[in-house]
């Protein structure tokens, strides 16, 4: 009878045991301590919808792979080629950045992402591949630099497709900012500063040397550029 009664015992103790826990886990949820994270709450993320917190969890991967994937240079591309009349420091020396606001840019530090898409609109493995099919090289110009024209004549002769997108530093207010954001991201504070899915391939001196040595027509093409013209038919020696 003893045994038969400390099994009883034993039985109902684990019993009320698990009874006290579920009932202490189910008030989690109103404790500040163990509240949701508001990027998950602003997805619509609730307990009691999986679904919705599924959902919810995929939409906040999806936004950080992009943002990791992005580097500022990129980001900075994708302002100068798709917003062309905007400025970083359009507003009294800042932008107007949707659900952000004013913002003063100091080209010697960081620019948080968001800063290069003003229109709140965000999707940065879109905008880089937009990049790397359509405007795979940028360059950076000064419309009265004599190197920058004589680099400007030599990738016209090469008749790239796509087309390179010069953008000329000394007709934009915001001119000496991008300067010296590409000083800080490249490396290369002139201009010229010719860049291939953002790396830099230098400036005018750089890519005459490329291209007195046969090696720039197989770097635009590695890059996915078609060469015609002229040059289509160059030969190419190894880097």
């Amino acid at each position: 009878m003893a045994t038969s009664y400390r099994r009883r015992r034993i039985f109902w103790s684990i019993v009320l045991l698990t009874a006290a826990l579920l009932f202490y886990v189910s008030t989690l949820g109103s404790s500040p301590l163990f509240s949701l994270p508001e990027s998950l709450k602003d997805l619509g993320y609730s307990p009691s919808s999986s679904r919705a917190g599924q959902m919810a969890l995929a939409k906040l991967k999806a936004a950080t792979w992009g943002k990791s994937r992005a580097r500022e240079i990129d980001a900075l591309l994708h302002f100068v080629t798709q917003y062309p009349e905007r400025r970083l420091n359009e507003d009294e020396g800042h932008i107007n950045v949707k659900d952000v606001g004013r913002v003063m840019v100091d080209p010697e530090k960081t620019v948080d992402l968001s800063v290069y898409a003003p229109d709140g609109e965000i999707n940065w493995e879109a905008y880089v591949r937009v990049l790397q099919e359509e405007n795979p090289v940028v360059v950076f110009s000064k419309t009265y630099c004599p190197y920058s024209q004589r680099a400007k004549s030599l990738l016209q002769n090469y008749e790239l497709y796509p087309p390179p997108v010069v953008v000329e530093l000394n007709t934009r207010s915001d001119g000496p900012i991008i300067q010296k954001i590409l000083a800080r991201l490249t490396g290369r504070r002139t201009v010229p500063n010719v860049l291939l899915h953002g790396k830099s391939l230098g400036g005018s001196d750089d890519i005459h040397l490329l291209h007195d040595e046969h090696q720039l027509k197989g770097i635009l093409e590695e890059g996915g550029l078609q060469v015609n013209g002229a040059f289509a038919g160059l030969q190419v020696n190894p880097a």
